[in-house]
């Protein structure tokens, strides 16, 4: 009988931590953020631009990972974020980039004003 509830409760234990986690939380959102501004500013030698995108609650990690690599991705000089930033605020993923599609062009040199 022991033996029985401590094999259950290994593989409750084991299926639970196998579930892949398709959001980040808010503080890590804010740092990977933060880490490529940091990168960008430093690369440019610019100060990091004011209204910074500040991740709110849980963030898909996919449209979190499009704004970072936006961001590490753009010119010099550094002053305002890529528009695919604002996908940090929309609780669904952004789904694939159709293959025609520059990344480039759409997603990093578009600015936010």
């Amino acid at each position: 009988m022991k033996t029985r509830i401590f094999v259950l409760g290994f593989f409750c234990i084991f299926l639970t931590d196998c579930v892949r986690e398709d959001t980040v939380p808010q503080g890590d959102a804010n740092s990977q953020i933060y880490a490529a501004t940091e990168y960008l500013s430093k690369k440019c030698g610019d100060p990091i631009p004011p209204h910074f995108p500040v991740a709110i609650g849980d963030v898909q990690r996919r449209n979190l990972d499009l704004c970072s690599i936006a961001i590490t991705k753009a010119e010099c000089p550094f002053v305002s974020y890529p528009v695919v930033c604002l996908w940090i605020y929309y609780d669904k993923p952004a789904g694939e980039i159709p293959w025609y599609l520059n990344f480039k062009d759409v997603f990093v040199d578009p600015k936010l004003p």
